[in-house]
């Protein structure tokens, strides 16, 4: 079960994520929309992405816009804006509750890092010792 203030709870689950990526591309869309591209890779059915993109309004992902006879969809988000939170929602819930495996694996996927990012990331842990003291 997945309690309220778990991150994982708004990471976007498989199907919510082919939906956020059609509706990303496209920018403005109808559920038929992103239905005809969805089902063109795969058997969907048109009320299952309905219901997706409703729940995804309802989290605040996309925009619905009632007007028209057809519902319009647009996100709300950008899907840089929504990863930049994923992220830092789920390290900062990890590096308050495991913080030393989680600061392990940072350090283990730094190795992987170009020169440029490495020096970025060693001037916000500075930034941040100093804001500590």
């Amino acid at each position: 079960m997945v309690r309220r203030n778990d991150p994982m709870e708004n990471l976007l689950g498989p199907l919510e994520q082919e939906v956020m990526d059609v509706a990303w591309r496209l920018a403005d869309a109808t559920v038929r929309d992103v239905h005809d591209e969805l089902a063109a890779r795969r058997t969907i059915a048109y009320t299952t992405v309905m219901t997706t993109m409703a729940r995804l309004a309802s989290k605040g992902l996309l925009e619905r816009d009632t007007s028209g006879l057809a519902h319009r969809y647009r996100p709300a988000v950008s899907r840089d804006r929504y990863a930049r939170s994923a992220v830092e929602n789920v390290m900062t819930w990890l590096m308050e509750r495991y913080p030393e495996p989680a600061a392990a694996y940072l350090a283990d996927v730094v190795d992987g890092v170009d020169d440029l990012t490495l020096r970025e990331l060693k001037d916000a842990v500075e930034r941040r010792r100093t804001e500590e003291r």
